[in-house]
């Protein structure tokens, strides 16, 4: 998930939700490894706090966590298995 939010106070809160449930890996980016139930509740958090008019997020569903690593490239210093975020159930 990425996100560019223009107001300092919505982004911190929107930062807040994603590192409750997954992993920042750049400064607005996020990898979350959780249930789809579970991301709608955080897709609605976001929504709360997200102004429509001004902000944007992308999210990008890689699938399984096994397709989620065929899926990723990571170039330089960083790669798939760095990732060290919790599967959450």
């Amino acid at each position: 998930m990425a996100y560019d939010v223009n107001d300092d106070v919505r982004r911190a809160h929107i930062a807040r939700i994603l590192q409750g449930h997954g992993e920042r890996l750049q400064y607005s980016v996020f990898l979350l490894r959780i249930r789809p139930s579970k991301m709608l509740e955080v897709q609605a958090s976001i929504e709360e706090e997200l102004d429509s008019a001004t902000d944007s997020i992308l999210i990008c569903d890689f699938g399984l966590s096994e397709q989620a690593e065929q899926s990723m490239l990571f170039l330089g210093k960083r790669g798939y298995r760095d990732t060290v975020i919790p599967t959450i159930i």
